[in-house]
């Protein structure tokens, strides 16, 4: 039954199961617990099961500077793993000036356990001034940390699988006799004792966690490292989980060179095909020009700026999103399907509007600064769903990094993307290896319609990923509306009535867009008629990793264009699909088309927030292999090929 102290306080409290004193020590003040056999309480992080002891002190004539709590012990009880003190515990408590301390009282709850668990409730008081109380020396077998000088580091090498891979790195490795390892957040790692693998000057540990972990969740993560040396010596630390440092300027460089191929990515290449006009008008002032590219630079980079501050504000409110996460919004997808609409008519010659976007192909193009500015954010805006080369890990860096760094990565990729038209805007003698303009540029603006019609056929195959026929039949009838308003604008024979017309019509086309149903599909509908790949499913992979087998992950998007042209030119070809059948590969495809937080955690545990991400787990190993964002046969072959020793 739990024990109340009686009215007459003391230093001591007697339990049925043992007992707890309020004793001086040289420090300060201690409690010390005894238990009869078998029973234990338990520490800071009690494990799978318990509650770690609570106090509140009431100090005359000073006050506690610190705390100190003795390394504890693993204790199985049935299948469950407990950390805490079987026997004997003492609790230290130092004081800012003994000396001056007179009085101190506590109110103590603790829980004292065998298999079933009781609770106790008590009150202790302990006299100073009292000359038949004697200071306690501290028992030698209790060991705190920070006893003893260490040199201790505890480096995550990677996560994945709800497995943190850290490497230990001690004073005198090759003496250590033992390694004990206790983690004080017991939400986000189970509480059984890592597996130690020794290396050269280190010790590489692994560590479960639980299954809500995220990778967020280890950042700055503290440990107690107790060690024991060949000679005897026991010494304790407190270390805090540290990252694998990576050049901070070495990630702004592949955020600049991601930033830089992305306009050469399918999906941007469109956009950009309103820029070279710019480029390509008669009006060649080098001043505007300048102007012009200083325009459009800053229109990228504060778009950049934008959806970065925008990803780090939505993360610290615990929003699970990535790059390219608004194409997983239908409206956005028929919004943006909806401009490029407009601006393939406009480039056709259908209609023209004194103040439109980007007033492409006139002779004030290159002084046109607000419309550089909003093609440069329109580029950025249809870039998001590309991943180039070098940027998935500059992206995934910098989710992990301090806002203000963040969102330096993010300016970098923006003035990547942008740098080509600002070399050219600065160093007008490169315009010299660009045609000479003419008649031929109202058929080339013509053409150029025609890339914007093929990027609207891409969004309208990636919201029939996302949505219902129903909600493509009303898309469709709303792009027919469209072109009869423009055909209805020519009736009127003043130019300032069809202009005011025009727009009008560009306004309510976003403004219905609220008005249009969205029926959802899911992402395990878009699978069922697909047996080769099965859907992302995080315990179905761990228990496969378990047992040793080889597994393939997909992680993709309808709206990820780099992921479809990967599909469709190498992962879903008879040949590479033959080599996973023949290497029993079991293939799994994460569809992040619409928002879904468990993938979002998966490729956060990877490192990445972004698409593509290709991960190979060779027969035998839980170690991760990434493959490149953009995928060869040969590259793919490859890596299948490779033994299970050299993929680990």
């Amino acid at each position: 039954m739990p024990g109340v102290a009686g009215a007459e306080q003391s230093n001591q409290y007697l339990f049925a199961q043992g007992s707890v004193e309020l004793v001086p020590i040289d420090s300060g003040l201690g409690l010390h617990f005894q238990m009869k056999k078998d029973w234990h309480i338990y520490w800071k992080n009690p494990g799978d099961s318990g509650s770690a002891p609570k106090w509140d002190w009431e100090i005359t004539g000073g006050a506690i500077k610190n705390e100190l709590w003795p390394v504890p012990q693993r204790i199985p009880v049935s299948t469950l793993i407990n950390l805490g003190y079987s026997e004997s515990a003492l609790f230290q408590f130092d004081l800012d000036d003994p000396s001056t301390v007179t009085k101190a009282t506590v109110d103590l709850e603790f829980l004292v356990c065998k298999v079933e668990c009781i609770p106790y409730f008590t009150k202790l008081s302990l006299d100073l001034n009292d000359k038949r109380v004697s200071r306690k020396k501290v028992p030698t077998h209790f060991i705190y940390p920070n006893s003893a000088p260490t040199k201790t580091q505890l480096v995550k090498d990677r996560f994945e699988a709800h497995t943190l891979i850290a490497q230990l790195s001690v004073p005198e490795p090759s003496e250590v006799k033992e390694v004990h390892i206790f983690p004080f957040n017991g939400g986000v790692y189970r509480a059984k004792s890592p597996a130690l693998e020794v290396q050269d000057q280190s010790f590489q540990v692994t560590i479960d966690t639980t299954q809500d972990a995220k990778a967020a969740d280890l950042i700055d993560s503290k440990f107690l490292i107790f060690l024991e040396y060949n000679n005897g010596k026991k010494v304790a630390a407190e270390v805090f989980l540290s990252q694998r440092k990576t050049s901070f300027i070495l990630i702004l460089f592949w955020a600049f060179l991601g930033g830089l191929i992305l306009n050469i990515m399918p999906c941007v290449l469109p956009v950009l095909s309103i820029k070279i006009l710019s480029f390509l008008g008669p009006d060649k002032n080098h001043a505007k020009l300048r102007v012009s590219g200083l325009f459009y630079t800053a229109g990228v980079v504060v778009s950049f700026i934008g959806l970065g501050g925008l990803l780090v504000l939505l993360r610290a409110s615990g929003e699970q999103i990535g790059w390219g996460f608004q194409l997983q919004n239908p409206y956005i997808v028929c919004g943006i399907a909806i401009l490029f609409f407009w601006l393939a008519l406009n480039f056709l010659g259908i209609f023209e509007m004194a103040y439109s976007l980007t007033r492409v192909g006139n002779q004030k193009t290159s002084n046109d600064r607000w419309g550089s500015f909003l093609t440069g954010v329109l580029a950025t805006i249809i870039a998001t769903p590309c991943t180039a080369p070098f940027m998935g890990v500059a992206l995934g860096a910098a989710i992990l990094l301090p806002p203000l760094y963040t969102l330096l990565v993010f300016f970098c990729l923006g003035l990547g993307m942008a740098s080509p038209f600002l070399v050219l805007a600065f160093f007008p003698q490169f315009l010299r290896l660009l045609p000479k303009p003419g008649a031929w540029m109202e058929t080339f603006k013509q053409l150029l319609a025609f890339p914007l019609f093929a990027t609207i056929l891409w969004l309208i195959w990636v919201l029939n990923q996302q949505v219902g026929s129903f909600s493509i039949f009303m898309f469709l009838l709303m792009c027919l509306i469209i072109s009869f308003w423009t055909w209805l604008a020519k009736l009127f024979r003043s130019l300032r009535y069809r202009q005011a017309f025009l727009s009008c019509g560009f306004i309510l086309s976003f403004a219905v867009l609220y008005f249009i149903p969205m029926n959802f599909v899911q992402s395990e509908q878009r699978l069922i008629k697909d047996e080769t790949w099965a859907p992302f499913n995080q315990t179905a992979i761990d228990a496969h990793l378990s047992q040793g087998e080889a597994l393939f992950i997909d992680f993709t998007a309808a709206w990820c264009i780099t992921c479809q042209v990967n599909k469709q030119l190498v992962l879903e070809t008879a040949e590479i699909q033959n080599a996973f059948k023949k290497a029993q590969i079991h293939l799994y495809r994460a569809d992040w088309t619409d928002k879904d937080e468990k993938i979002t955690q998966a490729l956060a545990a990877y490192g990445r927030n972004s698409l593509p991400l290709y991960v190979f787990y060779p027969q035998g190993s839980d170690k991760a292999e990434i493959l490149p964002e953009v995928l060869s046969k040969n590259l793919v072959l490859e890596v299948l090929s490779k033994p299970s020793s050299s993929a680990q």
